[in-house]
């Protein structure tokens, strides 16, 4: 909701080309989970000629990515006493089937090859934060000090995250822009996660010769998933069977068949309740086929949830309402680096960043958006409480 006549004085000093400028050359650097270097190098060398002092991580040797994550400080301005804060996102994107060729039309930026992502998901916030500290630069904005953080891998497990050393980020409060949808809302509360790897192992036979010596897992696997209803359980609460992999060849009765499916809930009591449902009718399968089953049942990560009343909160309430925006705050279902951190002792929120339809060919952000956060990552670095 928009504040009547009520306008950011951060508007007039964001540099509308310079910023189109930085996410055009973001986006246009492909860095597809675990390929990141690029991007990381080209993060490093833009945040130096600001002033930050960059530091790169080893984390991303220790699960396969080819770099590591950036972690930045921007000194505050000389006196201050404002609180320090960290602003982040991610720079990979998700896997790209064609190539990403970023071009503006009817006032957005879409990417030309229609067969692929655009990748605004997150280098919009990327660019955003850039442009931000070169307008704090050149302004002399008083701020604390600000911590950066751009991950690696996190579409694939949240992993850069997982694996910061957040002893280097001498702040407790945080600030990602990961979200889908205008500059406005709040992402203060996200899910527990769990993941499983289900593996069923039958008796392999010949299907044409002696089939009753064997016992099919594809089956067993089969039983256990029609006694399933997948999909949202709740408003809290949904699960799902993602992949299926079994059997050698037509001929031959499946011995081993391996499933993978995810759970997740706003509540961990909900989690713990339908994950161990989950188990439980394969375990039955299993047993009624004549089949053994292994269940291995992985916390992707913990939920968290942000009060009203949370120093974070209040700051991003205040920025966006110097924009003249009411926020809205709100649950996801989804989960990312904040997850992480919050878990880890820091106090972070998630907020939207103007892009839509991501993860899809008809991914797109809104240049106008795209100024407006670059405006809140200005508002939330300056503000007063």
């Amino acid at each position: 909701m928009l504040v009547k006549n009520k306008k950011s004085i951060y508007f007039p000093l964001v540099n509308r080309e310079r910023l189109l400028e930085r996410f055009i050359e973001a986006l246009s650097i492909r860095s597809p989970s675990k390929n990141e270097k690029n991007i990381i190098d080209y993060l490093s060398e833009r945040l130096k000629k600001l002033g930050v002092d960059v530091y790169i991580d080893e984390s991303g040797k220790k699960f396969g990515s080819n770099a590591g994550n950036l972690v930045g400080f921007f000194p505050k301005t000389h006196g201050q006493k404002k609180l320090p804060i960290f602003l982040g996102a991610h720079v990979d994107t998700v896997f790209l089937n064609s190539e990403v060729i970023p071009v503006v039309k009817n006032g957005r930026v879409v990417n030309k090859d229609n067969k692929c992502i655009l990748g605004g998901d997150n280098k919009v916030a990327i660019a955003a934060i850039i442009e931000a500290l070169e307008v704090i630069k050149e302004n002399s904005i008083k701020t604390g000090d600000i911590y950066l953080i751009f991950t690696i891998s996190e579409e694939v497990g949240v992993l850069g995250a997982r694996y910061l050393d957040l002893a280097k980020i001498k702040a407790k409060y945080g600030f990602f822009f990961d979200g889908e949808g205008d500059v406005g809302t709040i992402f203060n509360e996200a899910p527990y996660h769990n993941n499983f790897d289900i593996t069923i192992t039958g008796k392999a036979a010949h299907s044409g010769i002696e089939p009753e010596k064997g016992i099919s897992s594809i089956k067993a696997a089969s039983d256990a998933i029609a006694g399933l209803k997948p999909g949202r359980v709740d408003k809290e609460t949904t699960y799902n069977i993602g992949m299926i992999n079994g059997g050698t060849a037509t001929n031959i009765v499946p011995e081993k068949t391996r499933v993978a499916a995810e759970a997740r809930s706003l509540k961990l009591l909900k989690l713990d309740k339908i994950s161990n449902h989950i188990a439980d009718i394969f375990k039955n399968a299993a047993i009624c086929n004549g089949a053994k089953i292994n269940i291995k049942i992985k916390r992707e990560y913990d939920g968290f949830k942000i009060r009203k009343d949370e120093v974070c909160m209040q700051i991003a309430k205040k920025a966006l309402l110097n924009m003249g925006i009411t926020a809205k705050t709100v649950p996801t279902g989804g989960g990312s680096d904040i997850n992480i951190f919050n878990s880890k002792n820091k106090s972070a929120l998630n907020m939207s960043a103007g892009m839509e339809n991501v993860h899809t060919n008809r991914e797109y952000v809104k240049i106008e958006q795209l100024e407006k956060l670059a405006v809140l990552i200005l508002e939330i670095c300056s503000v007063e409480l």
